[in-house]
């Protein structure tokens, strides 16, 4: 076999499939998210948004439970207000971050109930963070909320093809490890996990149900929690009415 023989055999080589190329890979999942991001906040108006909304949270213990909250992103002002048996109690953080708390529009509260409730900064602050985050979603997953975002993972979700962004937290809230599934069809977001690397048999996943126009912004109506192994429903988060 001479010279130029091997050279063509060996150039053709080069030439044929591999049986061992690997899959298009998913689009980038910064891309991904800005997309869904998008799909409901056309004009990107969630950091200069105000919320007001009457809330319906069920759960198994408590099914008749209702929240009102004022959340505006500009300013930073929150206020939550819930029924209680001794009366309506509001817990309050303006512009300024000082912490108010009322029983029935009174400070005056008995030691008794502010212990019961935990009525104290540190359980005002988790409120707010909690509803700032889980009532903005998709919008709210910024790049200073998390340390890590993974390559996104093609996956079926209850039937869809939809896309799987994985991210580590910066900040535990439910858990340091989020799994955000999101359509390929059309970025609907459509559920996100909360996953335990440590113990694999624990976490809880949400389901996203319809939507509603908030302030120019698109939200997910309804949010239903499971428990992500067994799927047992724990409860919901069900926004009712805009408030005025």
């Amino acid at each position: 076999m001479n010279f130029l023989t091997v050279f063509l055999i060996s150039w053709l080589s080069t030439l044929a499939p591999h049986s061992d190329t690997p899959p298009t890979p998913c689009k980038n999942s910064q891309y991904i998210l800005a997309q869904s991001q998008l799909k409901y906040d056309a004009n990107q108006q969630w950091s200069e948004s105000e919320l007001r909304l009457h809330i319906q949270e069920p759960r198994i213990n408590n099914p008749q439970r209702y929240s009102r909250i004022v959340l505006n992103n500009a300013s930073s002002y929150f206020e939550i207000e819930r029924d209680r048996n001794e009366g309506a109690i509001k817990r309050i953080i303006d512009e300024r971050g000082t912490l108010r708390v009322l029983l029935n529009d009174s400070e005056s509260i008995a030691p008794a109930i502010k212990e019961k409730y935990g009525l104290n900064q540190e359980r005002s602050e988790g409120y707010r963070n909690f509803y700032q985050k889980m009532y903005g979603l998709p919008m709210s997953v910024t790049d200073d909320f998390y340390d890590e975002i993974a390559p996104a993972e093609p996956v079926t979700f209850e039937g869809e093809e939809a896309y799987r962004i994985s991210l580590e937290l910066k900040q535990e809230m439910i858990s340091r490890y989020w799994r955000m599934i999101v359509s390929t069809e059309d970025y609907t977001l459509l559920a996100v996990e909360f996953y335990h690397p440590e113990n694999p048999e624990e976490g809880e996943i949400i389901k996203f149900e319809d939507v509603v126009q908030v302030d120019g912004i698109t939200l997910p109506r309804m949010r239903h929690w499971y428990e992500k192994q067994t799927n047992k429903y724990l409860g919901s988060d069900i926004i009712v009415e805009e408030l005025d």
